[in-house]
């Protein structure tokens, strides 16, 4: 089967994010299993035009505000080099609307949806295309297949006007730990937050909440691990909660120095406003390492309360801080957590998730025979 898919990013981005980690993870085991993947993205300075990424064919081209034109003006070239039987969009930034310009079987991919939060995110004219743009998804993919990473993302579309049988769940994978990896005898002295840089993604709700904890367990460290647009502006952010002595900021972190932040950590604090799953709550959950998340769609299906992790409501600083003073002083209880956690971490595998998405994909070209 040849497969085009339709993405703003690869994973070699500058801005690359979950979405990019989701499609290589499971395209590259699609190739393994001797199918064709050509990747149709945006270009970015310094790279090339057309190289191969874990097997997959990536073609880049123009920029993010062309790229729906760009979609539009390129598909039928490359359908006439590549002969695609199936067109996958991952539709994480604005719809591509591959259903307009093409009769081929097509299957649409979405993480989450913005809503509001994306007012929460951008200035209010990006903000309002964006919004804008997904009032129209029922409009022209009302007959469309989704693949949906989370029952909340499911009923999002659902309440979006998508019909329930055209929706399907495929949850994300895991990566799974090293066969080698020493787990360390006991956490050190620090709570671990690891995203991309953005507003939405709740720094200033950990910084808060780590500012009243840091008040009564001043020895406590805040790790932050990422890269990302407010990365630049983190010192001054960080000084400004006079948290400069207390805070370390890692920057993007090697896969190798990931795992050890994870393991080492006494819990990862996932504050974003919004998720599609929360990737990194599985990842921090295989290093034995629970959870406290913002209670908002995504993360309430990738951390069961009280039992993998603690939710708090979306930017109650005051709450994620009585959760960190639970994992600080009752280790019975997070430890229990954490082994909870790294059981239900191993539930998720990119494996798994690969086969279903391709299984989807094969789908597509058997019923058409049988309607």
């Amino acid at each position: 089967m040849n497969v085009l898919v339709l993405n703003y990013r690869d994973r070699m981005h500058p801005e690359s994010g979950g979405a990019e980690k989701h499609l290589h993870s499971i395209f590259s085991r699609i190739v393994k299993l001797g199918h064709s993947v050509v990747l149709l993205t945006t270009h970015f300075k310094g790279a090339k035009h057309f190289e191969i990424i874990d097997g997959i064919q990536v073609v880049r081209y123009g920029s993010d505000l062309f790229f729906q034109w760009n979609c539009f003006k390129l598909i039928k070239k490359l359908d006439q080099q590549y002969n695609f039987d199936v067109i996958y969009e991952d539709l994480n930034k604005l719809p591509l609307f591959s259903p307009l310009y093409t009769k081929k079987p097509h299957l649409i991919q979405i993480h989450h949806l913005w809503k509001s939060s994306i007012f929460l995110e951008a200035k209010f004219p990006v903000a309002f295309v964006v919004w804008f743009f997904e009032r129209l998804i029922p409009l022209f993919y009302r007959k469309s297949p989704f693949l949906v990473v989370s029952p909340s993302t499911q009923k999002e579309l659902e309440a979006l006007g998508i019909a329930p049988k055209n929706i399907h769940l495929v949850y994300n994978g895991a990566n799974g730990i090293p066969q080698n990896f020493e787990f360390p005898a006991q956490k050190e002295n620090y709570f671990l937050w690891l995203s991309r840089l953005h507003r939405y993604k709740g720094i200033h709700t950990a910084l808060e909440a780590f500012q009243i904890f840091s008040k009564k367990h001043p020895k406590v460290k805040l790790r932050i691990a990422g890269s990302g647009p407010l990365l630049s502006k983190m010192p001054t952010i960080i000084q400004k909660y006079g948290l400069s002595d207390k805070v370390s900021l890692e920057g993007f972190v090697s896969k190798e120095k990931k795992a050890s932040l994870f393991a080492n950590a006494i819990g990862l604090l996932q504050t974003s406003y919004k998720e599609g799953w929360g990737l990194t709550v599985i990842e921090a959950a295989e290093y034995k390492t629970a959870t406290i998340a913002s209670a908002v769609p995504g993360l309430q299906d990738s951390v069961i309360d009280q039992k993998t992790g603690l939710l708090f409501p979306m930017k109650n600083a005051k709450l994620c801080a009585e959760a960190m003073e639970v994992f600080y002083t009752n280790p019975k209880f997070r430890v229990q957590l954490e082994n909870n956690a790294q059981k239900h971490a191993a539930s998720f595998t990119w494996d798994k998730a690969a086969k279903e998405t391709l299984k989807h994909l094969e789908s597509l070209l058997i019923e058409p025979l049988n309607s």
